[in-house]
C-alpha cells in the first residue's frame, strides 16, 4: 500500500512498467512468487521486489487463460486487455484557473514555480 496517494509521475509510471514487467518474468520462473502475485499484488511486488508502489492503485492481477499467450504461428503475442480506472474529485474551487495552475504546479515535480520572498 502506498504511503500516500500521490500524482503519478512520469518517473514513477516509468518505474512501475519496470516492475510489472520483472514480475512477469519471475512469475514464469517462480511458481510461489506467482501465486503470492495473484493473490496480494503489493506485498508480493513488495517481499519479492523491494518494490513499493508511490500512490494509491487498486492493483488486481489475474490469469488469461489459453486463448492468450505466445503465437508460435503467428510469432506474435496474444495478450489480455489491461484496465485502468480513475476518479475525478468533485470540484472544490469556483475557479477553473485555480485548478489548472494547481495540476501545473503538480506537474513541476519538487521544484518551485514561483516564490513568496
Amino acid at each position: 500500500m502506498a504511503l500516500n496517494n500521490t500524482v503519478p509521475t512520469l518517473e514513477s509510471m516509468l518505474e512501475f512498467q519496470e516492475v510489472y514487467l520483472r514480475a512477469i518474468a519471475l512469475s514464469w520462473k517462480d511458481p510461489e512468487f506467482k501465486q503470492a502475485l495473484l493473490s496480494n499484488p503489493f506485498d508480493a511486488l513488495g517481499r519479492y521486489l523491494d518494490y513499493q508502489c508511490p500512490w494509491l492503485l487498486d492493483l488486481k492481477i489475474t490469469e488469461p487463460g489459453p486463448d492468450f499467450g505466445w503465437n508460435a504461428d503467428t510469432q506474435r503475442w496474444r495478450l489480455p486487455q489491461n484496465a485502468m480506472t480513475f476518479g475525478i474529485p468533485v470540484r472544490p474551487l469556483p475557479s477553473d484557473e485555480e485548478a489548472v495552475a494547481l495540476s501545473v504546479y503538480n506537474d513541476a515535480g519538487p521544484s518551485y514555480l514561483f516564490t513568496c520572498c
